[in-house]
């Protein structure tokens, strides 16, 4: 019996997943997404995915979800009070919690996580570390 690791998993699996979050992004979310190149909307992606992976959501759903605020809500949607206490609600596992916010949070939080920071100078460090594929 072949045994697969759970490294061996992420390795193989996680470049997978970001490509499933990229392509959610260009066949769904194009509005979002069509100022910035594919490998700048990569490298979006996979920071987002470390970030929302912070709050312990593991899920494919959960993490694409938080992702998909990050991009097109505010970068740091999830530090408005509301939604990080919703976030950090231990008395839910992680992945339940991305849909127990929007029962646990208001219009005007919601508009608050909108203006949390300068999206372009938010993303500016991570637009500049994506790869050129020159390399």
């Amino acid at each position: 019996m072949l045994r697969v690791s759970q490294d061996q998993r992420r390795i193989v699996g996680e470049p997978a997943f970001v490509d499933r979050v990229v392509f959610h992004f260009i066949r769904y979310r194009h509005e979002d997404v069509d100022h910035i190149s594919d490998r700048v909307l990569r490298a979006r992606v996979e920071h987002g995915l470390t970030v929302g992976r912070a709050y312990g959501l593991t899920w494919e759903y959960s993490l694409t979800v938080f992702v998909t605020h990050m991009i097109g809500i505010n970068p740091e949607w999830h530090l408005q009070p509301a939604i990080h206490r919703a976030l950090g609600d231990e008395s839910l596992p992680p992945d339940l919690r991305i849909d127990a916010i929007f029962g646990a949070v208001t219009d005007d939080d919601w508009e608050e996580a909108a203006e949390r920071c300068d999206a372009d100078a938010y993303w500016q460090p991570i637009d500049a570390s994506a790869p050129t594929g020159e390399e």
